[in-house]
């Protein structure tokens, strides 16, 4: 008898989480296999010596804007757009089919930055700053490490804590301050969002709501399915997205599972409850 198994990993860190280059790179045409890109209406345009692909809606409004350096589009290359619902999200740069270059990541408004990072073909490399709620992190990446002194910072411009990285990314000592400038511990600042009864208990949801899709099952696709998602203030889940995934049948599986799992106790971020997103891998696997 065929089951079906799930290996999961939430990826929590104090900021958010980890912080990666998370490019899917299709062979042409890319957008007819990503679960999502191929839902949404694609025109390419050559722009220069670079191959534009904007990708519209059901409704005509523009979702993305990516460059490639051939016509197969296969190596992304020059400026990336991303937006929601018409507004601009992301924006940055590829070469060799790499971040590389700047990032900057935008609120809701489409003007003020959420987060700011350079990369250097994939791996965060630079200055970076983050803001949550008007409190800003900021610091330094080597080659995808965090490295040296990284500051906290509350809204007001008062110091939330300081922190020091050696050249291996490992934190080596950390302080932490309340509004008040009183010492405090990194616990009663920051704090990722939990499942009631643990994550074993998350797994256990998953592992008997999750119904392997008939299509794939018959013609045995397995793989990994990596989602983001977001746990608002409330506990509630949503803005599921597809990072990546075998076919559409196994992500939407995933989606529509995630989706209703029961409310999460929300994180905090500088001692305030905030929205935090993280990503998880759901591994469908067929086993006799």
């Amino acid at each position: 008898m065929k089951k079906l198994t799930f290996i999961l990993f939430i990826a929590i860190a104090k900021m958010g989480f980890a912080q990666q280059d998370t490019t899917l790179i299709y062979n042409s045409p890319m957008y007819t296999k990503d679960p999502i890109r191929s839902k949404w209406k694609p025109v390419v345009k050559q722009v220069g010596q670079l191959y534009q692909v904007t990708f519209y809606d059901r409704k005509d409004v523009t979702q993305e804007v990516i460059s490639f350096e051939d016509k197969d589009l296969t190596v992304r290359k020059g400026p990336y757009l991303r937006y929601q619902k018409g507004i601009l999200k992301e924006q940055g740069t590829y070469d060799k089919g790499h971040k590389n270059g700047e990032w900057t990541t935008y609120n809701s408004d489409g003007k003020t930055p959420k987060k700011v990072g350079n990369f250097a073909h994939g791996k965060l490399d630079g200055k970076y700053v983050e803001y949550w709620n008007g409190n800003k992190e900021e610091g330094n990446y080597l080659n995808g490490l965090k490295t040296g002194i990284w500051k906290f910072t509350y809204k007001d411009g008062k110091p939330a804590g300081n922190e020091t990285y050696d050249d291996m990314g490992k934190k080596i000592e950390g302080s932490y301050y309340s509004k008040e400038g009183a010492p405090v511990k990194y616990e009663d600042l920051f704090a990722p969002p939990s499942y009631e009864g643990g994550l074993k208990e998350f797994y256990k949801y998953l592992a008997t709501e999750v119904k392997y899709p008939a299509q794939s099952l018959k013609q045995k696709i397995e793989g990994t399915v990596k989602l983001s998602f977001v746990v608002k203030k409330n506990g509630s889940i949503e803005n599921v997205e597809i990072l990546s995934a075998p076919n559409n049948e196994l992500a939407n599986e995933a989606i529509r599972v995630l989706a209703l799992a029961p409310d999460w106790t929300p994180g905090k971020m500088f001692g305030e409850v905030m929205e935090t997103r993280y990503a998880i891998p759901v591994k469908f696997s067929l086993k006799k």
